[in-house]
């Protein structure tokens, strides 16, 4: 992996870095003003990524049933099926890394910690007790098989169990964490060529797929990018599945030719990534009490919001209406329950409402 860090990104991927980048600074920036939302979103975010990443390794629960068995407190019992099993470990797994990322450092540590989590509700007969946080005692090669003729082909060859997985996790982490340490390369780029290099791994007798968009959700995080949580990265790989297994497939198989080539999957990761930022500034824009107001209204908002608490003189320095018509202004903002009024006479101040 040491060898990204080489990698000279293309213009399209530049672009791509460049939106992502500007969207990370406006966050920054902003932040979010209605913890209703950010509560929301990251509830809607945690039924999203369960359901979509589980669909992409077969399991076949919708999100109105993920949402459900979320809202049943996750139960599992004898007659539970698999795909109930794994979007089950997959929540408990996604809020553990939501609860605990600034101190879930990148380890083999944490990383056999959340697959312990992802797989805890399989039963023995889906996944041996002995192999759940523990790197696989079989070969699993990534196999791809013709549905018509039933003959089937090795897509991915990955490391064999034993010491060349043991070797091949600890020099994963440790590279990682020694490029990230020195900042020899962009974080977004160096999530990526994490990401893939432990999918070639393939280091868990079960569960890479979901582990990998999992530790993708805790990389990101730790790197910074907070908004993440807030919108489902497994939802957009989901929606291009076939170029997903294209594009990791088209470059790990350049790692054993010694030529690494991260060209492909990381056009396709940066764009994941760039269509996140763009669901998430969409439902920002629809839930943002400017989004439904008059130009005026929006001034006066935007005044409020960057000053906290505002009195009528102040409010009436920054338009040109007439006292009255500012008053009336601001009962039509007060009965649309976007900001609030107290006091009385020459104390009357006006703030944003708390959502």
């Amino acid at each position: 992996m040491n060898n990204i860090k080489n990698h000279i990104l293309s213009t399209y991927q530049l672009q791509l870095l460049t939106k992502i980048e500007r969207f990370q600074g406006a966050f920054e920036v902003t932040k979010f003003q209605r913890p209703a939302l950010v509560d929301d979103l990251k509830q809607t975010t945690i039924i999203t990524s369960s359901g979509s990443s589980t669909r992409i390794e077969g399991a076949i629960l919708t999100d109105d049933q993920v949402r459900e068995l979320l809202n049943n407190g996750c139960q599992i019992n004898k007659v539970s099926s698999r795909s109930e099993r794994e979007v089950a470990g997959y929540i408990k797994a996604l809020t553990y890394i939501y609860d605990h990322y600034e101190s879930l450092e990148i380890s083999e540590k944490t990383i056999r910690e959340i697959h312990d989590l992802l797989t805890s509700e399989l039963t023995e007969d889906q996944l041996p007790r002995k192999q759940r946080g523990a790197y696989k005692d079989v070969t699993n090669n990534v196999i791809e098989q013709n549905l018509v003729t039933g003959e089937s082909k090795i897509w991915v060859e990955t490391s064999p169990p034993g010491p060349a997985t043991n070797t091949a996790m600890e020099h994963l982490v440790s590279t990682y964490n020694l490029l990230n340490n020195d900042r020899e390369c962009h974080p977004l780029i160096l999530t990526a060529g994490f990401i893939v290099n432990f999918l070639a791994i393939h280091p868990f007798r079960d569960g890479n797929g979901r582990l990998s968009r999992l530790l993708t959700g805790l990389l990101l995080l730790r790197h910074g990018y907070l908004w993440s949580q807030f919108t489902s990265h497994e939802k957009v790989i989901e929606d291009n599945k076939e170029g997903y297994y294209i594009a990791l497939r088209d470059t790990q198989v350049t790692f054993k030719s010694g030529h690494s080539d991260y060209d492909k999957w990381l056009s396709f990761f940066l764009r994941v990534v760039s269509t996140q930022t763009e669901i998430l500034q969409s439902r920002i824009s629809q839930e943002s009490p400017a989004s439904i107001l008059n130009e005026n209204e929006r001034l006066i908002y935007s005044v409020i919001k960057a000053n906290g608490e505002c009195k009528i003189g102040f409010l009436l320095e920054q338009t040109n209406l007439t006292r009255a018509g500012l008053k009336s202004l601001m009962k039509r903002l007060v009965d649309k329950k976007i900001i609030i009024r107290e006091g009385v006479g020459k104390g009357t101040i006006y703030r944003l409402k708390p959502i």
